[in-house]
């Protein structure tokens, strides 16, 4: 468009020099040329130069706008990551500061780009690892709900959404399923994962489902607990290979 305008203009000033040329030419010949005039069979070049301008205008105002290609959104922008991890003495490791799953969180927020989110109780859980066990053993028999500190992310504008937690006695921790009955997860994609110290991913994806049956649920991750404090390296590759398989890497 700006391409026809600049040509247009660009004819019209070679019209105006040409017609101020043609003036000059006709005073010195007035005598001669006075009874010769355009007729509408013929007409003079500087009619038929403007009417072509004319012409061109007009096709380039009707001529549709150059379509501008839209960017790609990210696929950070509408992903969350959710967590609930636990420090303190852990299974084969000893007393860790950051917990297994906040490891791979941050891998699967780094990988996609994603922002984090994690589940943190009101009470907090017992920093020696056999009293821990026996509190999750007792919220899982009384099918507790812990309750979660704080604002509960808003995940309106979420369409995946990545849920890990270590594997409590072959189930989410109880306070998980606080987070799953609290939000709304009906049309997310939801992709668990796992840190444990055997059991694999034990059921997160099933047990995940039942819980969001409005959601579609993809395949999870687990990793070894120990590998988590003492091999981050494997965790990172293990993390990539498998968002790589799922098509969401950033």
């Amino acid at each position: 468009m700006r391409k026809t305008i600049c040509l247009i203009l660009s004819l019209l000033l070679f019209i105006g020099l040409a017609a101020c040329g043609n003036d000059t030419v006709s005073s010195a010949a007035v005598d001669s040329s006075a009874s010769e005039k355009p007729t509408a069979e013929q007409p003079g070049e500087a009619e038929s130069a403007l009417e072509i301008a004319s012409e061109l205008a007009n096709e380039a105002e009707s001529a549709p706008a150059e379509s501008v290609p839209e960017e790609e959104t990210p696929v950070g922008s509408h992903t969350l990551v959710v967590y609930f991890s636990c420090i303190g003495e852990q299974y084969g490791v000893g007393v860790i500061e950051k917990g297994n799953t906040a490891i791979v969180a941050e891998a699967v927020a780094e990988e996609t780009g994603a922002d984090l989110y994690e589940i943190v109780p009101v009470q907090e859980y017992p920093w020696s690892y056999d009293e821990l066990t026996d509190v999750a053993k007792q919220e899982q028999n009384e099918n507790a709900r812990p309750a979660i500190a704080g604002e509960l992310p808003d995940l309106s504008g979420c369409d995946t959404v990545f849920i890990g937690a270590p594997v409590w006695w072959g189930d989410w921790p109880m306070i998980c399923y606080t987070f799953f009955e609290s939000c709304d997860l009906s049309g997310k994609t939801l992709i668990p994962f796992s840190t444990h110290a055997g059991s694999g991913l034990s059921g997160f994806d099933t047990k995940l489902q039942a819980a969001a049956p409005n959601s579609t649920v993809e395949q999870g991750l687990a990793i070894r607990g120990t590998d988590c404090q003492n091999d981050p390296d494997s965790v990172r590759r293990a993390v990539a290979d498998w968002l790589e398989s799922l098509g969401v890497l950033k």
